[in-house]
Parts: structure tokens; sequence; C-alpha cells
């Protein structure tokens, strides 16, 4: 049985309460940031994803191993995370202490906002 790979970043929408972000477009406006080595335990690891059919959950196992951990998560201005999810899992299941982080000061215009 195949299972599909994991959303491309072309497709993908970073959401934060309200506001939502066009993934690629926080890779473009990120790209400049300094990035930092953060060690985990100070970053906010509660995220609850909805339920979660076999497949689908499978189809984020894949994406987890696939991750690259040379590059940065993004951070919004208050260090919630932007993007990432799977490599920052991705750390966790591989030991990491640290990972490469890179954040806003302050958040780029979303580009939804839902009511």
């Amino acid at each position: 049985m195949k299972i599909k790979d994991w959303y491309s970043p072309d497709n993908q929408m970073a959401k934060l309460g309200r506001h939502s972000w066009s993934v690629a477009r926080l890779f473009e406006l990120s790209r400049e940031l300094p990035v930092m080595d953060i060690p985990l335990n100070h970053l906010s690891l509660y995220y609850q994803y909805e339920k979660l059919t076999l497949r689908e959950m499978v189809m984020h196992m894949k994406a987890v191993n696939a991750a690259d951990l040379s590059k940065p998560i993004i951070l919004d201005e208050d260090g919630e995370l932007m993007d990432g999810r799977h490599r920052l899992m991705k750390a966790m299941l591989t030991g990491c202490e640290t990972i490469k982080v890179v954040r806003f000061d302050e958040n780029p215009a979303p580009c939804q906002v839902s009511e």
C-alpha cells in the first residue's frame, strides 16, 4: 500500500489563533533572520493534532523521518511555533537537546484572518 508524502510547503498554511500564513512565504520572509540553537526544553512543545487516521499518522511519521534538522524551525514574535513541527518531532525523537530556530521580532502580516 502506498502512503502519500506529507504536503509540500508550497501547499501548507501555518495557523496561530485566527491568523494564517503561507509556509512558503514564511520561508522567504525568514531567510535573513539570524539562526540560533535553542534548547528543546525552552520551547512550547504543546501542539494537539486533531483526530488522525492511521494513514494520516503514517504520513506524519514519513515526514518526521524525512525532516531536515539543518533547516531552522520558525517561531513567531512570542516564541510560538509557526513552522517546523516535523523537525521538532524528529529532534525530540532522536534525542537532540537543541534545535536550530529563527524568530520574527514582529510577525509578518497574515495571509488570512478567520472570524
